[in-house]
Order: structure tokens, then C-alpha cells, then sequence
């Protein structure tokens, strides 16, 4: 972790103490035994009595320095949160907070938090995802947040009027931005009404995509042969809803995500066996069938499906016929 992770927003502890009490603190997000799938945001809030000067975190056995939080103004504007940027590492991440008066530790608070980068990753057992908006939550944030914006105010279409801005402006930072999220049309996709939890989608994966992608339901229908995850209707195995530095919203490259499931294909020949003892390339060289593009697992074979096993593109049925697209006699 970054020794100042300190984003430029809410860093304080206070901590409630009564005689004789130890003083108390808390992870709030994410809490102890959840996973996220963002490594975006560490939020501590504490209580009032009284206030800590000084704070450590400890991420990945990396400890921060001594935090001084004890300026009035500082307190004044920011309250009783802490909220840093963290470097989560994929899988388990132990993190341990610890307040202090007076130079003395007075109060510490640890969380298992499951950093799930990859959507493919099992998360074991005993670990739930992590429910931001929830009305005890959501009752922390109140105080300076816009915790129940109307339809209107979900669907305002700037950063500067849209009250989900104020903490996921960040997701839209991205070269490929999700039509409805870079217009900040929140509510096309999510539901302020839902209960327990707030802004659920109102349906699964593929059938709220589809809403909008019909034209892509007709074209995964003309397929003999569909991709699992296409079958299953996960979407969001592949593709990220908001917003990705890779093409088509990908999750990550296009490759990786490929490999991720179809990890053999990296490791040996692929195709055929070539002069110099190497396999077709994978990546690394210019697409001849798509110019301007770098050749990749999309290049011969369609992640949605085909008229083939392995969903060569252009309906194409044959090896042979789909090195005819490039290697043309």
C-alpha cells in the first residue's frame, strides 16, 4: 500500500471512549470477510470521544507512517472518516488499522477483505460480496452525501449534478466508457428502490443487456455453436458494465481474458508448427484481417459464437477456409 494512499477526500479517526472503555474503531469498507471486485476505496469511521491525533495502516505487511489527524480544521471539514485509495492485492488482503493519543495505540481494528481482480477467481467459503448501500451504511455516508436522489437526480447527466458521482466518478476514468455511464444514465441499470440493498439491477446479467443489445440476442441465435459464458448469459465475465481501457469493454485484454479460462492455448503450439518450430502467433504482430489492429484470439475466433466448434469468424467452418483470410494462395 502506498504510504499516502490518502485520496483527496475524508481522512480523520474519532473514536468513542467512555470511562473505563477501550476505544473502538471500524473498518466499514469493505468489512472484515467480504470481497469487492474494485480495489478502489478503504473507508475507517470511528466515534467522537475523543478524537485520535494519529493513525498506521498495514496492507500486505506494508505499514504506513504515522498519520496526523489531529488539526481542528481537518476534523471540522472531514468529520470522523478515513477514506484511503488501497493496492489490494488479488485474493485475501489482512488489513490492520491503529489509532492513537498521545503517541499511545488506543484503539485497532483488523478485516480479511478478498480482492476478487479477476471475475473467473473462486471466492472461498465464509467470504460474502460486499453490500455498500444498505440503510446502516448508507446512514454514515448522510451526512454529506446525497443518499436518496430521485429519479431525476439518478439520471442527472453530468458529474457535477449526479449524485453517484461524488464517489464512482472514478469507474468512468477509462478510454471505453459504457454508453448509459458516460452519460451517467444511473438509473437505466440500477434501481433506487430495491430492497434490501439499494440500486440492484433489475434483472440478471444477459437479460438486462439484452435489453438494449437485441441486435446482439438475434445474432448469438443464428449461432449453431455458442460460447459458454454466452450460454449462461454472464456478461460481465468478459466485459465490465461501466467502463474498461480495453476495447469492447473487456475486462481485461483480450487475450488474457481468453486465456484466463483457456490457459493450455499460451503454453504449447497453437494451430500448426511453423519452420521455426513455433505455433501461430497469439499477439505480438499486426492483424492482417482487420488493419490498424494487433493480432489477438478475436482475430480467427468469435467470443460469442459460430457455425463451428471453435467459432471461427465470418461463419467460416473450416481451418482452412479461415487461414484463407489472411494467407491468401
Amino acid at each position: 500500500m502506498k504510504k499516502t494512499v490518502l485520496w483527496t477526500i475524508f481522512l480523520s479517526f474519532s473514536l468513542l471512549l467512555q470511562a473505563g472503555d477501550a476505544l473502538s474503531l471500524e473498518i466499514v469498507y469493505p468489512a472484515d470477510k467480504t470481497s469487492v471486485t474494485r480495489s478502489d476505496f478503504l473507508i475507517i469511521k470511528g466515534g467522537n470521544t475523543p478524537p485520535l491525533e494519529g493513525m498506521t495502516i498495514e496492507l500486505g505487511g506494508a505499514k504506513s507512517d504515522l498519520i496526523d489527524v489531529s488539526s481542528p480544521e481537518y476534523r471540522a471539514a472531514f468529520k470522523d472518516f478515513l477514506i484511503l485509495e488501497p493496492d489490494f492485492s488479488p485474493g485475501k488482503n489482512l488489513v490492520r488499522v491503529e489509532g492513537f493519543v498521545a503517541g499511545k495505540k488506543v484503539a485497532g481494528a483488523v478485516a480479511e477483505i478478498f480482492y476478487q481482480a479477476d471475475p473467473t477467481t473462486a471466492v472461498p467459503p465464509g467470504i460474502k460480496p460486499f453490500v455498500m448501500h444498505i440503510p446502516a451504511r448508507e446512514a454514515l455516508c448522510a451526512p454529506c452525501h446525497n443518499m436518496t436522489p430521485d429519479k431525476i437526480e439518478i439520471n442527472a447527466e453530468t458529474a457535477e449534478t449526479n449524485p453517484c458521482a461524488a464517489c464512482h466518478r472514478r469507474m468512468l476514468d477509462k478510454s471505453h466508457v459504457h454508453g448509459p455511464a458516460g452519460v451517467y444514465r444511473c438509473g437505466y441499470c440500477h434501481n433506487p428502490e430495491s430492497k434490501p440493498a439499494r440500486y440492484a439491477t433489475p434483472a440478471d446479467e444477459a437479460a438486462l443487456c439484452n435489453g438494449c443489445h437485441s441486435d446482439k440476442v438475434a445474432a448469438f441465435k443464428a449461432n449453431k455453436f455458442v460460447h459458454g459464458p454466452v450460454a449462461a448469459g454472464l456478461c460481465l465475465v468478459c466485459h465490465d458494465s461501466h467502463a474498461s481501457d480495453n476495447p469492447a469493454q473487456m475486462v481485461a485484454p483480450i487475450n488474457d481474458v481468453c486465456l484466463g479460462c483457456h490457459e493450455p492455448i499460451g503454453e504449447g503450439i497453437h494451430v500448426v508448427r511453423g519452420v521455426g518450430g513455433k505455433g501461430h502467433p497469439l499477439k505480438g504482430v499486426a492483424d492482417p484481417s482487420q488493419p490498424g489492429r494487433e493480432l489477438s484470439c478475436a482475430s480467427c475466433h468469435d467470443p460469442h459464437g459460430g457455425k463451428s466448434t471453435a467459432f471461427f469468424r465470418r461463419g467460416i467452418t473450416s481451418r482452412f477456409g479461415l487461414c484463407q483470410i489472411c494467407h491468401v494462395k
